[in-house]
């Protein structure tokens, strides 16, 4: 008689048990139960899944966030300068579309694009301005120069309508 490590690392006498039989597939006999031994291909599979799993979550719940962040700025609209009489129309969907800024008799217009905290304005000249967030209707444009100016949110009694 002689010993042999049977399933779980327990020791066993070959004459007291019967030797599990390996089948096809990996799967171990032992009586009428069935084990699967975890291979480390089975496990490096598991976790490949496991990490792939949380990045898609990771980014829908990012993507969420700046969806959110977005329709809280709320960037399309007519923004009313506080420094003269400049008005900053924006207008397309919440990260990008067409604008046109109006000081006193001059006229830029364009296409906007919002990525990360950056205003870019794409017309006559190319200009991108760091957006501050204040409260609802107040953000402040900083341009490269540093130099700041605050905008305030013009109210309409329009209600723009989504496309169908």
């Amino acid at each position: 008689m002689f010993a042999y490590a049977g399933a779980y690392g327990k020791l066993c006498n070959h004459g007291s048990e019967k030797r599990p039989a390996r089948h096809a597939g990996g799967i171990l006999m032992k009586g009428s139960e069935q084990t699967y031994p975890v291979e480390a291909k089975d496990m490096s599979v598991l976790i490949t899944l496991l990490i792939v799993g949380l990045v898609i979550v990771y980014l829908r719940s990012n993507r969420r966030a700046r969806l959110t962040w977005l329709g809280n700025l709320d960037l399309p609209g007519q923004w009313a300068s506080q420094r003269n009489d400049g008005v900053l129309s924006l207008s397309g969907k919440l990260d990008a579309g067409q604008y046109q800024w109006r000081m006193g008799t001059q006229v830029d217009q364009g296409s906007w694009q919002y990525r990360g905290s950056t205003l870019t304005l794409s017309g006559g000249e190319r200009r991108e301005f760091q957006v501050q967030y204040f409260q609802p209707g107040v953000i402040s444009l900083t341009d490269q120069n540093g130099s700041a100016e605050l905008f305030h949110k013009q109210t309409t009694n329009v209600v723009q309508l989504g496309k169908r």
